[in-house]
């Protein structure tokens, strides 16, 4: 038995690595849950959420309240 990573799309199956097999084999597919953080990340929609966290951040850091993570710092 052999797993072999591919992608389908529109009905076709496409192999993402090459495969040195000879002859016909019968194989099962398993098909995926697509990624959640995928569709979020990807969402066109604004999110004034998050565009005012980003405002907030970089004002804090422009006002000099907030200073480089110090890796020998960290825990």
């Amino acid at each position: 038995m052999q797993a072999i990573k591919a992608t389908v799309q529109d009905g076709n199956v496409i192999l993402n690595e090459r495969v040195d097999i000879k002859g016909r084999f019968d194989a099962v597919l398993v098909l995926l849950d697509p990624d959640p953080w995928e569709s979020l990340v990807q969402d066109p929609r604004p999110r004034p959420e998050l565009v005012k966290a980003r405002q907030d951040a970089l004002q804090e850091h422009a006002d000099g309240k907030t200073a480089p993570l110090d890796p020998d710092k960290m825990p």
